[in-house]
């Protein structure tokens, strides 16, 4: 309510009690007549006030509800441009500026980051294959004493680790910046399956054992590229760390996937193997980028993950929302 209402109610109300305080003086004996019929107008005020501010609550609520949907809609991808209604508030019509300004900047920030991104991985692509190329041809070279063999297959090891961790990273950022939008319903049985088998040779050189319980089917709503990452991953980290004539195991169970393997005793604390470039032995194949990506695409679609350890016996328990 404004100034110029609040004067005028002021006003109004003096007047009443004035006017009840000379019927009292004047009129003793119709005193509660004059003063029923003075608070009539009153009361006429009163409601009058009660739905103006009414009104005007309501306005305010509907002017912060549109901007709140307006901004649910936003998508830092689409081009679309971004449209507040136009209100009768001065104040509404600043902060959509402000809204829109800031709207602005995320996106030039964004547009910036993205283009840095695909040109880094573009160009740095570029020069690790030509090392990598003339460095396989140097290796093959009949003159190369044992020095210059071990020196060359040293640059080809950290060549291979630089182009590795290149492509992690970039992975990292796309699913950051939400890149992967093809939600579908996912199978985890079919999806484990797969992945399973893509490390077939390397579980059959360490000789390790392979026990599914997929005890009922389980599906979920994400997309199944970062569904085949998530398990890849996984099953890398278990095939990686584990021990000869060991075993892994994976079970479903409700909407929990668990995830055991036997391997060495864990030297750091299973909370921290989730921090990028945290790796759990010094084993030199390990980027310390496994476990941030499966935690990054868990956090993606709220999956609960879990990491125990205890006497060697490793245990990943995913829980699906």
């Amino acid at each position: 309510m404004n100034k110029i209402n609040w004067f005028y109610a002021a006003i109004t109300a003096t007047a009443i009690f004035v006017g009840l305080g000379m019927a009292s003086y004047f009129f003793p004996q119709h005193f509660f007549t004059v003063a029923l019929i003075s608070l009539i107008p009153l009361g006429i005020l009163g409601i009058g006030f009660r739905i103006i501010t009414n009104r005007r609550i309501q306005g305010v609520r509907n002017q912060l509800t549109q901007i709140i949907s307006t901004l649910e809609e936003f998508d830092v991808d689409e081009p679309k441009k971004v449209i507040f209604e136009s209100s009768t508030y001065p104040l509404f019509n600043e902060l959509n500026e402000s809204i829109l300004e800031l709207i602005e900047r995320i996106r030039s920030n964004y547009r910036a980051n993205r283009q840095f991104t695909q040109n880094a991985s573009h160009e740095l692509q570029t020069p690790l294959a030509i090392i990598k190329g003339h460095g396989e041809i140097l290796l093959n070279s009949p003159h190369l004493k044992e020095k210059e063999v071990t020196a060359l297959g040293v640059i080809l090891q950290n060549t291979n680790r630089l182009a590795k961790l290149n492509h992690a990273l970039i992975l990292l950022s796309k699913i950051e910046n939400n890149r992967y939008s093809d939600v579908e319903t996912v199978t985890i049985p079919q999806v484990i399956s797969e992945m399973l088998g893509n490390f077939k040779d390397l579980i059959e050189l360490q000789e390790i054992k392979i026990t599914e319980d997929f005890g009922q089917e389980l599906t979920v709503e994400m997309s199944e590229t970062l569904a085949e990452i998530l398990f890849a991953n996984l099953f890398q980290n278990a095939i990686r760390y584990n021990v000869e004539n060991g075993f892994i195991r994976i079970k479903i169970k409700e909407r929990t996937v668990t995830i055991s393997n036997s391997g060495e005793v864990l030297e750091v604390a299973p909370e921290t193997l989730f921090k990028r470039f945290k790796r759990e032995s010094t084993v030199e194949e390990s980027l310390g980028l496994g476990l941030s990506i499966v935690k990054r695409i868990c956090d993606l679609y709220d999956i609960q993950i879990t990491y125990l350890h205890q006497h060697g016996l490793h245990q990943l328990i995913l829980v699906f929302p």
